[in-house]
């Protein structure tokens, strides 16, 4: 059901869907399951950025909590959540479409397992809209941030703490720029420490994490906030500004100017025989846009990608001068991705899964604020999310996927609160 002010005109009606749904207030959760989700959910923001073990288990908690407040977590409504349908959709879709094209053996029920965090999400955004004090993630995503932002900056002095984080530079150049964009944009009594933090996370990932995601986040992140908050005839000369101030002084610390010379080169010739990151991803891009083309419009399946992948990477390589036999040994060949979500959607599922996907992303961006004038700030995250997508496949990932799919119920909560706020207990 849609709920439309008295001075707000109908759209059409196959929009209705992205608008947000009037949903009853519902009671929140009591005694001490209220006490335990709140716990269970600073626990989760505490190690969302950096620990899949401790996600995973915390989830668990957090499903058995929802499983003893079923009839709370009913009333909340948070399954008409237009992102919440549209996920479980997808998920319905990437299920089945596993069952039909195989395999259904472990691999494919891996394959599927991989996208459980749109099963998930549903009961996280009730969770999080039960309880009484949904800040309780928030505060936990600070702390866990803020740690792991430390930890980098100790790293030069700790050989095997340096070890452990050089291999997650993508997930935590992401996680601490959007970190960083989430605490910028809080209010209270706490904003000026909301925002030292979100200066030390942003500094963190430009100055210690040479990982080009977090940069490129970061950089589309402050570009977005100025325009968003700026007046209507000065959005786009004043976020052109900040993106090129930013883009100067990005360039200074070592691991962004690093980043730049290395990737460059390779962009500009579009060489795929360098060997260096850049030419992998681009190889990586080609090899899954050729897979993808040639199995329209249902793809290959979310099980079969390294199958129908492998050959078409060996044959590109067999053209390359230098090749040798030993290459295909390469663990590009072997990819399970393209390291984009887009083509691992099109590749894998078809049109159909393209589609849902591009819609669940769709649905929380195109929300505005109260006065109907401007996308609300979490426009900023989805954004952030579905600009990095173009370079990973980041919703198979299991951090990147993860983190935003709890920032994402995170911030959608509290919306519906702000519109329908519970009754006190």
């Amino acid at each position: 059901m849609i709920a439309w002010s008295s001075t707000q005109a109908r759209p059409f009606p196959w929009l209705q869907v992205f608008r947000r749904p009037a949903v009853p207030a519902s009671a929140p959760l009591q005694g001490w399951r209220d006490a335990a989700t709140q716990a269970a959910l600073a626990a989760l923001g505490l190690v969302l950025p950096y620990s899949p073990a401790g996600v995973s288990m915390l989830l668990g908690v957090l499903l058995l909590i929802a499983l003893c407040s079923a009839g709370t977590l009913r009333r909340t409504d948070a399954w008409r959540e237009p992102a919440a349908i549209i996920g479980l959709l997808l998920f319905a879709y990437i299920a089945l479409h596993t069952l039909l094209e195989g395999p259904w053996t472990l691999a494919g029920v891996s394959a599927v397992n991989k996208y459980h965090e749109l099963l998930l999400f549903p009961v996280l955004l009730a969770l999080i809209g039960s309880t009484t004090r949904p800040q309780a993630f928030l505060w936990g995503l600070a702390a866990g941030s803020l740690g792991y932002a430390v930890a980098h900056w100790l790293s030069p002095w700790l050989p095997l703490l340096e070890l452990e984080l050089a291999p997650k530079r993508i997930s935590a150049g992401f996680c601490l720029a959007v970190s960083a964009y989430l605490l910028l944009h809080e209010k209270g009594r706490w904003v000026w420490w909301w925002r030292g933090v979100a200066a030390l996370l942003a500094f963190t990932a430009l100055a210690r994490i040479d990982g080009r995601t977090g940069h490129v986040v970061l950089l589309l992140l402050a570009v977005w906030t100025v325009w968003r908050q700026s007046p209507r005839n000065w959005r786009l000369p004043a976020a052109g500004v900040v993106g090129v101030i930013v883009v100067l002084v990005a360039l200074a610390p070592p691991p962004v100017n690093k980043r730049v010379k290395e990737t460059w080169p390779d962009i500009a010739s579009m060489r795929l025989d360098t060997g260096t990151s850049t030419s992998i991803r681009l190889a990586l891009l080609t090899n899954g846009w050729t897979v993808a083309a040639a199995h329209q419009p249902l793809g290959v399946g979310y099980g079969r990608y390294v199958e129908f992948h492998e050959p078409v990477a060996r044959e590109r390589l067999s053209r390359e001068p230098g090749w040798k036999p030993d290459h295909n040994g390469a663990w590009e060949v072997l990819s399970n991705n393209p390291h984009n979500e887009y083509l691992m959607q099109l590749a894998c599922g078809g049109l159909p899964a393209l589609v849902l996907f591009l819609g669940w992303l769709a649905a929380p961006a195109l929300r505005r604020d109260p006065d109907g004038r401007a996308p609300t700030a979490l426009a900023g995250v989805v954004i952030a999310f579905g600009f990095a997508c173009l370079f990973n496949s980041l919703l198979l990932d299991f951090v990147e996927g993860h983190y935003y799919m709890a920032v994402l119920a995170f911030l959608l909560a509290r919306e519906r609160r702000a519109s329908f706020p519970p009754p006190p207990a």
